[in-house]
């Protein structure tokens, strides 16, 4: 039976569980927000993803969350579900809930942004699109038990027998009148196995990540941003830099121990005058090396020279595949010659480049496999690669296009699917073809910096196992291994090395390209 929204709330408190996701920033930041209003928040993380690995909620994590919510005194239970493979998941604990506390369930993130169709039958309300003033707005009315709910905008309510579907509210604007993710409160709860403790799970992480702008240029087909849920308002906007050095100023006071930082713009630094300004002061102001993501089309020699003064350390960046393939199928605009003017203006600088790839595309023949790999074999080392496996995720242009074109069933799209379960970044014990699985794995000894580009030339022009594989993946293996032991020495040396992150990536059976 759907929630009757006229009957007064049970408790005080609102609850934010997060599923598999303990860095959950959109949280944080509505926990900020609706504590900036004078309403009390419980914070919990609900288990952390491991990589290429899943984890079924147990009994004992199932009758945790539900002592927090009573013990709490909670009113409303919201989940957010941003990966859309855990729609099972989030069906499965909101039904728990609901049947043991009688809690109304609201449900918002990603998915049900892109699918709410797929999560309002087992939610009494879903917030859809960004919900820093949307979602505030839906708890003032529920707590004021105000007949105007089932009507507020961002959201659709089931209720009176019916679902309201709302109109999307305008993108939040100016980003700068948000405030900060809460670390500090007390009202935070992590749940994992047998385990639960109080506390925020990332108030002392030596990394710590900060967005500066939301939206991107692009419109990759394979990529969220490529929906549009008809919001309106400008589709990127930026912080200024004033607002993002004195969060870091007051996250540095409260958390000594960071030593590096992450900008998660889709692309960092895309504004020329905001990025003169923040060269000029981030080394003053914070002066901590940090990570940064881009794309090769933006990468001036200006950018490239402006991030090195502000003292970046590492860029993370798309490249995805070969030119051919980027412009057929991922309606990427790079070329070839763009990114290597990229590399060759970064590298310059001593900026080290992960390069973003993605295999398991349909479609892509032998000589594009072999062009991938040239390209490899002539970029300056080192550098490193995190290989993504195409995954269809629901939203994305190409996934509505080949839904609508009949070529991909409903049942290959996450949520239906689990693939992001088990091959998100790439392993090579994943069933692929013998041909695939032979090209990825000299990917990995490429990237690895181990074996003499000499003798991986050799062997891709020989072909040597390539119809049975195995001996080269092992030697795969082998590489890849030396590598992880390189990168974790120097993390340790950096006491950047955390039992979160051992928790996610060690897994000698399924290793991951760096």
């Amino acid at each position: 039976m759907p929630y009757d929204w006229t009957s007064p709330p049970r408790g005080d408190a609102v609850a934010l569980i997060s599923v598999y996701d303990i860095e959950n920033n959109a949280v944080r930041q509505l926990a900020a927000g609706l504590r900036a209003r004078g309403r009390r928040v419980v914070e919990v993380y609900f288990k952390d993803w491991r990589n290429n690995r899943f984890e079924e909620p147990i009994d004992a994590e199932l009758k945790s969350l539900l002592h927090v919510l009573q013990r709490e005194r909670v009113g409303l239970a919201a989940f957010s579900l941003r990966a859309s493979a855990y729609e099972a998941v989030v069906r499965q604990l909101a039904g728990y809930v609901r049947g043991h506390t009688g809690l109304p369930i609201v449900v918002g993130g990603w998915h049900p942004t892109v699918r709410p169709e797929a999560v309002i039958p087992f939610a009494d309300a879903i917030v859809r699109g960004e919900a820093d003033t949307t979602f505030p707005t839906f708890i003032e009315r529920f707590f004021a038990n105000d007949p105007a709910l089932p009507e507020s905008l961002g959201t659709w309510v089931n209720a009176g027998g019916a679902v309201h579907k709302n109109a999307p509210a305008p993108l939040v604007s100016p980003l700068d009148a948000l405030p900060w993710r809460d670390y500090t409160s007390v009202d935070k709860w992590v749940i994992d196995r047998h385990s639960v403790r109080q506390g925020d799970p990332m108030a002392a992480d030596p990394l710590f990540q900060v967005l500066c702008s939301l939206g991107c240029i692009q419109e990759c087909s394979f990529c969220h941003n490529s929906f549009d849920d008809g919001a309106p308002g400008a589709r990127l906007r930026f912080r200024s830099v004033s607002s993002v050095l004195d969060e870091l100023a007051a996250r540095r006071k409260a958390n000594p121990t960071i030593r590096r930082v992450r900008f998660d713009d889709e692309i960092f630094g895309i504004d020329r005058r905001w990025l003169r300004e923040f060269a000029e002061r981030y080394p003053k102001e914070v002066g901590l090396p940090f990570d940064f993501l881009t794309e090769p089309t933006v990468v001036s020699e200006e950018y490239a020279e402006l991030l090195a003064k502000a003292g970046a350390a590492w860029v993370h960046m798309g490249i995805q595949s070969t030119e051919e393939v980027n412009r057929d199928k991922l309606a990427r605009r790079a070329n070839r010659d763009t990114t290597r003017a990229a590399v060759e203006r970064l590298s310059k600088h001593g900026i080290r480049i992960r390069y973003l790839t993605m295999v398991d595309i349909p479609g892509v023949n032998e000589a594009q496999k072999r062009e991938l790999f040239e390209f490899f074999q002539a970029l300056p080392r080192p550098w490193d690669l995190y290989l993504f496996s195409l995954t269809h995720f629901p939203g994305s242009r190409m996934v509505e296009d080949l839904l609508h074109d009949g070529v991909l069933d409903p049942s290959e799209v996450e949520g239906a699917a689990h693939k992001t379960f088990s091959q998100y970044r790439v392993e090579l014990s994943w069933p692929r073809d013998p041909e695939d699985t032979w090209w990825i794995a000299l990917y990995v000894m490429q990237a690895s910096g181990v074996v003499p580009r000499r003798l991986l030339g050799a062997l891709a022009k020989s072909g040597f196992a390539k119809d049975a594989p195995r001996p080269v993946v092992l030697a795969a293996h082998g590489a890849t291994l030396a590598k992880t032991a390189r990168v974790a020495a120097r993390m340790v040396r950096n006491g950047e090395l955390t039992p979160t992150l051992v928790k996610r990536w060690w897994n000698p059976l399924a290793m991951v390209t760096m």
